[in-house]
């Protein structure tokens, strides 16, 4: 509500949007009939009683606010096809694709989403490589690539430029929060820098977590992220490859969070099980018929298994999808 220049209370509407909230103004009975609704520039005063009660306008009334995008499309004298209309955010850290044809303005593109997402760097990303999973980033803006991320409460220290973080993966990283049972000993083969350990960590009860990570500089974020998170009294984080640890406890969880042939890693989480336990099956898969193409992966190596629930991720590739499968073996099965 405002008030017009005699100092009597009116409410300021765009005209096409004008007589409906008249409409609205009449049926909560505020409308002022002692005055006449008055042109404002593109703009309708409508009288209306002081000390009414208040008039809501509702969102399909208002004038739409901008998007991101719109915002940053608007400022650039660019083909808003080719911008970027999908990105990541990670902790003050952008990062985005760009296709070649506009490698000489990606400097000035950078800067614009920069400046109205709030990010002090920002990356260009190339593919993931390897297998201990180092991004190729280009700086284009900014320079420092170190943030801290926050996602559902839990804390991730990270260098964006060394170290890849899936926001596509959000969902199974909140899943994981969820399904370790009191006293449970649990091995994160591929643990990252803390992706699915520091859920199962705050917000499990395990007894231990074994966090196994085979890149030096994702072992060194692990390790900051266990005392960030005040969990070292759960985690023991391990530097090296999974398949020369040896668990001097039957686990009884094991999480395989890799995309990559995880088939052959599959003996190594059956010692780690002792035979029998949950184990938590990451993979690609192409198209249809999910669950058959995961089962004929398994099989590769467990003789005995079922399958009790598979989630899709997200697509990792065209017609490619990232899936977790849950997996019961030994006396788990029913």
């Amino acid at each position: 509500m405002d008030m017009n220049k005699d100092g009597c209370a009116v409410v300021k509407v765009r005209k096409e949007k004008a007589e409906k909230v008249m409409e609205r103004i009449k049926k909560d009975g505020v409308l002022d009939p002692t005055r006449v609704p008055r042109v404002y520039g593109e703009y309708l005063l409508i009288p209306v009683i002081e000390g009414g009660k208040r008039v809501n306008v509702s969102l399909d009334e208002r004038t739409p606010r901008k998007t991101p995008l719109e915002k940053i499309t608007e400022r650039l004298d660019l083909d808003e096809e080719l911008l970027p209309k999908r990105w990541e955010m990670i902790g003050d850290v952008l990062l985005f694709k760009l296709p070649k044809v506009l490698d000489d303005e990606k400097e000035l593109i950078a800067e614009m989403y920069a400046k109205v997402l709030g990010a002090k760097t920002v990356l260009l990303q190339g593919p993931i490589g390897g297998v201990t999973r180092q991004p190729e980033v280009e700086i284009i803006y900014g320079e420092e690539t170190e943030t801290v991320h926050l996602e559902n409460g839990i804390k991730f220290n990270i260098d964006t430029a060394k170290i890849m973080f899936s926001s596509g993966n959000i969902d199974e990283r909140r899943h994981m929060a969820s399904v370790v049972k009191n006293d449970e000993i649990v091995v994160d083969m591929f643990s990252g820098i803390g992706y699915f350990t520091l859920p199962m960590a705050v917000y499990g009860r395990a007894e231990e977590i074994h966090s196994l990570e085979i890149n030096p500089v994702a072992y060194g974020y692990l390790c900051n992220n266990i005392s960030l998170n005040d969990v070292g009294h759960v985690v023991n984080p391990h530097l090296g490859d999974n398949r020369d640890f040896f668990l001097d406890r039957k686990a009884d969880r094991v999480v395989m969070g890799y995309l990559h042939d995880t088939w052959k890693f599959v003996p190594k989480a059956l010692e780690f099980l002792g035979g029998e336990g949950m184990i938590h099956y990451h993979c690609n898969v192409k198209g249809k018929d999910i669950k058959e193409q995961v089962r004929k992966q398994l099989v590769k190596g467990i003789d005995d298994f079922k399958i009790s629930d598979i989630r899709r991720i997200k697509s990792y590739a065209p017609h490619i999808y990232h899936v977790v499968a849950d997996v019961m073996v030994g006396s788990q099965i029913i």
